[in-house]
């Protein structure tokens, strides 16, 4: 019997790809006799509706976006379950508001993904995760799961496929990367800051930034301040990272909170080492020493002080890129997030048709 599975989605906007792309690895893995899986934007339409499209998944766009202050959208939302009539609702986005008329519109299994921490108004300090009565909640990395409060998360790893290919590095090293949101967290700014700091032993680096957002005017406008408008290259937004990953020869983060970085796993799963802060569930994926090097957040003289060791060593970046790979095949890949994904759906459908409660309606 197939049983449906409705994924909701916030953004289909670029800087919602994280997500986009767990739903679209998660269904091209699950066995398509049992589960059939639709993904449903409450955001609006943008580029990912199509990139998820293009995995097979049926995707809907409901447009609700402002939660108890959209009814209109609300009962769109409450509809669009009452006629599907899906078996699992799996929440990527939305507060209790989506979580509520849920409840309200369907007697499905609910699961709660959570991605990533909130942190304080005013410092890095992460607030508690309070998250309403599912059935299941699912964390990226143990660095959020503890700190969701009134029920245990379980921990299940964001995965993606391994190329075939492994990653060679040109002989010199001298192109390091990012790829993220440019967003103030993600700590951009530092990482050019070190660049600034590498030029002055490694004149030749240069660093490729891939993303968007809003703090690019002012990271560009640090570049110019710097002097390195000859050494730092705005790439935009890419939907694919492989041709990037193919000419970079270290991926650099900066960031001050990660719940878990999946540009950092797809570039590893490409054989690239890594130079990253050791923050949130970025210290679950990187082996310091081994696959990378982890640095304090917010510390651009620490940063540059691993690039330059890098940078100088082909033998250790070739090391550490292999280590990379190996690390995310054995447990970061995309067959390993889908199967425990899947071992949920298969628990809360035996306990929904054994009779047993689900949660606390």
């Amino acid at each position: 019997m197939t049983r449906q599975v409705v994924h909701l989605l916030g953004t289909a906007q670029p800087h919602g790809t994280g997500v986009a792309r767990i739903v679209a690895a998660t269904a091209a893995k699950l066995d398509p006799a049992r589960y059939r899986v639709e993904a449903w934007f409450l955001g609006g339409s943008g580029p990912l509706a199509a990139e998820i499209e293009r995995a097979g998944v049926t995707v809907r766009v409901i447009d609700w976006s402002n939660g108890a202050r959209d009814p209109i959208g609300a009962w769109r939302f409450w509809r669009g379950l009452r006629q599907a009539r899906p078996a699992i609702v799996h929440q990527h986005s939305g507060a209790r508001a989506v979580s509520a008329l849920t409840r309200a519109a369907t007697d499905a299994a609910l699961i709660i993904h959570v991605h990533g921490r909130i942190l304080e108004a005013r410092g890095q300090r992460p607030m508690p995760i309070v998250v309403p009565g599912a059935d299941a909640v699912i964390a990226v990395s143990r660095a959020v799961a503890q700190h969701v409060q009134n029920t245990v998360a379980r921990v299940i790893y964001t995965g993606v496929d391994v190329p075939e290919r492994q990653h060679g590095g040109s002989p010199t090293g001298r192109l390091l990367g990012v790829a993220a949101r440019l967003v103030p967290v993600k700590g951009v700014a530092d990482v050019i800051r070190a660049v600034g700091q590498v030029r002055n032993r490694v004149p030749d680096v240069r660093l490729e930034i891939a993303g968007d957002g809003p703090e690019r005017p002012a990271l560009e406008e640090c570049v110019r301040q710097l002097g390195l408008s000859d050494s730092v290259t705005f790439l935009g937004w890419q939907a694919d990272l492989a041709p990037v990953f193919s000419r970079w020869d270290v991926v650099v983060q900066g960031s001050r909170d990660e719940g878990f970085p999946v540009a950092l796993v797809e570039a590893m799963a490409a054989g690239l080492p890594v130079v990253a802060t050791a923050v949130g569930g970025t210290v679950e994926l990187v082996e310091t020493g081994r696959t990378g090097w982890l640095v304090p957040p917010e510390d651009p003289e620490a940063l540059a002080s691993r690039l330059c060791g890098v940078l100088a060593d082909g033998l250790q970046r070739r090391a550490m890129g292999v280590a990379a790979r190996a690390r995310v095949r054995e447990c970061f890949s995309a067959n390993r997030m889908a199967g425990e994904i899947e071992a949920i759906y298969d628990e809360l459908l035996a306990r929904k048709v054994g009779g047993r409660r689900l949660a606390s309606r």
